[in-house]
């Protein structure tokens, strides 16, 4: 299998691609977008993203890029069908048009990444673009700390009478030593992002694409998020996606005909470990300074759950973010300042209240098979290949956050498990199709 059939099935453009390009750019939009709202409003930032998607395309098609339909991911494609079909019976029929809308554009970005670019080529675009985030979040922060010396609100919300705490865009607590919410406006996004960022400049480096230098700024600055943002949910995501990696780094001095046994007794430990955590999940909670209710959100899975029993089998109807405006969500669960939540803080549970059992079981399926199919190409191309590392180490960020937080389900989180899960299916063609994969293939093309 040449590198050619895989990376470009509808042949390849000549001179320079700008993929790459609006793939950071993509990435930083989905991931950094209430950063942009918070500077130009609502309807600007749709507006914008409307170009940007169809800019995307347009690339994608006079490159010569084509979509395999044979590689896309069933589960991950079912559920965005799903949402959109939920229009015919949802209790919000405007609100689910425009989060289906969002949903396909989503997922058609994710998809056109997979397809027009390679694994390591994806891993830049997604590092460079959750750095700039990063970057800019510090230099925020600092700007409020040191200059303004008060919190900042939206800009586009500057003309308002009072603002609500909870959408202040920086607190101006980077003097305290946080928790800062950056140019996302959020410490618990910001913190995810902090976390993927760290993921992707380790593994780059593993792969030798970047400078020691490079490794050293860049892990040092994600890291320092890590610690301002204060998330107790991203600081457990990071301690396990450091177990995954100092294990697969000791699986590679295992010798092969032993892997086998290592990894189940490594499963095991992992297991027992699991079920002690789960056990003393109390003193786990008060140990990373939480309350027992996960800050809350017990109530909040206790309503949600109460919700969803009035329309089990399809749920409510897709509307990604709850819309503060509809009457369900006023009273629904209300924060100290006297705002709504905006979401269920779960994404499983999400998916269960807004598409039904039906959704919920496709979403469980997408998390399942990208844990599945990504640590067994790991354990595949171990020993050759570090850029094969990151699917499987975001995808357990992806599965660990969505136990706390719904953004699984929408923006940078969902487009890149669309792309993740579109790459697969790529590469399960190209085995399928090659005679014989060799670990050469694997060193010449990252997304085999």
């Amino acid at each position: 299998m040449q590198r050619e059939e895989i990376d470009a099935p509808a042949g390849r453009a000549h001179g320079r691609s700008v993929i790459p390009g609006l793939a950071v750019w993509a990435f930083f939009l989905t991931f950094s977008g209430q950063g942009i709202r918070n500077v130009v409003g609502w309807m600007p930032f749709g507006i914008i993203a409307a170009i940007s998607g169809i800019a995307l395309y347009v690339a994608f098609r006079l490159e010569g890029h084509r979509i395999v339909w044979r590689a896309l991911p069933p589960a991950t494609c079912a559920y965005c069908l799903w949402c959109v079909a939920s229009i015919a019976w949802t209790q919000f029929p405007d609100e689910t048009l425009l989060a289906s809308a969002l949903m396909v554009a989503t997922t058609a970005a994710g998809i056109l990444l997979a397809c027009a670019l390679s694994l390591r080529q994806l891993t830049v675009a997604l590092g460079r673009s959750l750095e700039a985030t990063i970057a800019l979040s510090l230099v925020l922060e600092a700007y409020v700390a040191l200059v303004l010396k008060h919190p900042l609100v939206p800009l586009y919300m500057r003309g308002w009478e009072s603002v609500p705490i909870s959408y202040f865009w920086s607190e101006d607590r980077l003097l305290q030593g946080g928790p800062i919410q950056g140019i996302v406006g959020n410490r618990n996004p910001l913190a995810f992002i902090a976390l993927l960022a760290l993921i992707c400049v380790v593994v780059r480096w593993r792969d030798r694409q970047i400078s020691r230098s490079h490794l050293v700024v860049w892990s040092s600055l994600s890291v320092l998020t890590l610690i301002l943002t204060r998330s107790a949910t991203v600081t457990v995501a990071a301690v396990i996606c450091a177990v995954l990696a100092v294990v697969l780094w000791w699986l590679r001095h295992v010798p092969r005909d032993q892997r086998y046994q290592a990894i189940l007794r490594t499963a095991g430990a992992c297991l027992l470990l699991g079920l002690v955590a789960l056990l003393f999940r109390h003193d786990l909670a008060m140990l990373l300074n939480r309350s027992p209710d996960m800050s809350g959100r017990a109530i909040i899975w206790e309503r949600v759950i109460d919700l969803w029993q009035q329309h089990s089998i399809l749920g409510w109807g897709w509307v990604m973010y709850w819309q503060p405006w509809l009457p369900v969500f006023q009273t629904l669960v209300v924060r100290p300042d006297g705002t709504p939540t905006m979401s269920a803080h779960n994404a499983y549970l999400e998916a269960l209240f807004q598409t039904g059992i039906v959704g919920f079981v496709l979403i469980v399926t997408v998390v399942l098979l990208l844990l599945v199919r990504t640590g067994r190409l790991a354990l595949l191309y171990l020993d050759s290949a570090p850029s094969v590392l990151l699917p499987l180490l975001v995808s357990t960020a992806l599965a660990i956050q969505a136990l706390t937080e719904s953004r699984l389900l929408s923006e940078g989180n969902w487009m890149v498990a669309c792309a993740i899960g579109t790459w697969l299916g790529l590469h399960r063609l190209m085995v399928k199709t090659a005679e014989r994969p060799t670990q050469t293939d694997i060193k010449e093309d990252p997304r085999e």
